[in-house]
């Protein structure tokens, strides 16, 4: 068997829990980076243009088949620990459909300097506006957006109370909500440090096998 590849971009919640958990599950796997302005390759390879897509002995597998697809083809460790399936992938939605939001809108607008070069800016922020309206609307609100993603996060804090993950063992769940996370971080910005026990454990997922 060749060795997996992983369409996917740096800023997009989806690719990140994908990655996770493949390092979770332990799969060596190729990183196949995608511009926001050229999908020709991800379309050629795998008939579709959203990410993360996977590649798999050239079978080509869309980000919602992603996890149960790990999931038989490497059964331990498990992302549906103790039989909690059903709450972990309602957990793992709650992250991607709601966490994810409160945090994009935060920082939508520091996403450009993270971006590969002006064309691709040009691209993220022409399909942001279209999507979210003006530019400078979306940088006056961030405040408010901020405030709004920082009580979201309080949740997510208050479910690690007594645990280390977020059913008590890692699971879908962990990597959903990490996935709609991490576009803070990947602007370059930090966990509040009100929130110890969340970056404890978004530590322990970030130091999975690369």
């Amino acid at each position: 068997m060749s060795r997996p590849s992983l369409f996917s971009h740096k800023i997009s919640h989806y690719c990140v829990s994908a990655e996770r958990m493949l390092a979770f599950k332990g799969i060596d796997f190729v990183r196949l980076p995608v511009r926001y302005d050229n999908r020709q390759e991800l379309i050629q390879r795998t008939h579709q243009d959203y990410m993360p897509a996977l590649l798999w002995d050239d079978r080509p597998i869309s980000w919602d088949q992603i996890p149960d697809f790990l999931e038989a083809k490497a059964p331990n460790p498990t992302l549906y620990p103790g039989g909690q399936r059903g709450i972990a992938k309602a957990l793992e939605q709650w992250g991607h459909q709601v966490v994810e939001e409160k945090v994009w809108r935060a920082v939508v607008t520091r996403v450009p300097p993270v971006l590969s070069d002006d064309s691709e800016r040009w691209v993220f922020e022409e399909l942001q506006t279209r999507a979210r309206g003006p530019w400078h609307v979306l940088e006056s609100r961030r405040p408010e957006y901020e405030r709004e993603m920082f009580d979201t996060l309080r949740m997510v804090e208050e479910m690690l109370a007594d645990r280390a993950w977020i059913l008590g063992e890692p699971s879908v769940a962990d990597f959903g909500i990490y996935g709609s996370i991490s576009p803070l971080m990947t602007v370059g910005a930090a966990l509040p440090p009100e929130f110890p026990r969340m970056r404890s454990w978004a530590a322990a997922i970030e130091n999975l096998a690369k």
